[in-house]
């Protein structure tokens, strides 16, 4: 039983109504919440895809429109293979090509954005905990 919530939703604020997806994990009655503008992830997947030589995991999942699209809340299976493919994004990569898909507001958001992440998978991973993705 959850008893109360740890939640940033500072990446969702201004985009209600609009595709959300939630970063949720569980740990001693807490349930701790990242929220996000669908928009972002999807320009930071996007940019991944153009910057990653695996397309493992969740990179996968986002290009077959499976995992989290199709069962939510969707479990990371392999939360230390996410922590790593964000790490891996190099925000001075950006080429023209992903500034089609994404406004500089948006690219500005990014490197912010996918430090959060990390943050987040980090801390669920040191404690033992399964992370899942909620679509909504």
């Amino acid at each position: 039983m959850v008893s109360s919530e740890m939640i940033n939703n500072s990446y969702y604020v201004g985009f209600e109504g609009e595709p959300q997806l939630i970063f949720m994990y569980e740990n001693l009655n807490v349930r701790y919440e990242l929220q996000l503008w669908n928009g972002y992830f999807e320009t930071l997947l996007d940019c991944l895809i153009e910057q990653a030589n695996d397309r493992s995991g969740i990179l996968h999942e986002y290009c077959a429109y499976e995992g989290w699209y199709e069962e939510s809340p969707w479990e990371i299976k392999n939360i230390k293979q996410a922590i790593q493919l964000f790490k891996s994004f190099d925000p001075n990569k950006l080429t023209e090509e992903d500034g089609v898909k994404a406004s500089k507001n948006i690219k500005s958001i990014l490197p912010t954005l996918t430090s959060d992440i990390i943050t987040f998978l980090e801390q669920a991973n040191d404690i033992g905990n399964k992370v899942f993705i909620v679509y909504e």
